[in-house]
């Protein structure tokens, strides 16, 4: 038991880690998404989908580990679970209890995750509809446009111009 618990705590470590890693990529796509870098969210993309593998690399290392150590183990990569394995796993009461600081932060991480991925998307669909009216003023693409030649809404009869010119 000595080897076991150390590796686990590396393991969950690891997996902290990673999400962490995954937070701070989120955080810096949003300065893509502003400034309209189709590069690097592209790379940031590819960078996202390493990371998310390398997750489940290491749940699947645990898994393994715990099979390797008791032989039999009822649980696959699907339905992994960190509480579960604090619960089940025959170690001392200090050693779950570091398991379970761990699986805190995890915890925290992957809320912080799910936040900044919303106010992303958020972000990407406000600059779709931007992107979107001043392409619908700049070509005449009167189906789509917000605005017609004239600076008035389709189907209106008042003025609200967001770009009017007159030539």
């Amino acid at each position: 038991m000595e080897n076991f618990t150390p590796d686990i705590e590396d393991m969950l470590n690891e997996k902290l880690g990673l999400y962490k890693q995954l937070n701070a990529l989120l955080r810096e796509e949003r300065e893509f998404i502003v400034t309209i870098d189709v590069d690097s969210l592209w790379k940031s993309s590819e960078q996202k989908r390493k990371i998310t593998q390398k997750i489940q690399g290491v749940r699947e290392k645990i898994l393994y580990h715990l099979e390797e150590k008791f032989g039999t183990n009822d649980m696959d990569i699907r339905s992994f679970s960190v509480s579960y394995l604090i619960r089940t796993i025959p170690v001392p009461k200090e050693v779950k209890i570091k398991f379970r600081q761990i699986k805190l932060a995890i915890e925290n991480e992957k809320n912080e995750l799910v936040q900044v991925a919303f106010e992303n998307k958020k972000y990407v669909q406000e600059y779709l509809l931007v992107i979107d009216d001043v392409m619908s003023v700049a070509v005449d693409n009167s189906e789509y446009a917000q605005y017609s030649h004239t600076g008035i809404k389709p189907n209106t009869k008042t003025s609200n111009c967001l770009i009017y010119a007159e030539v």
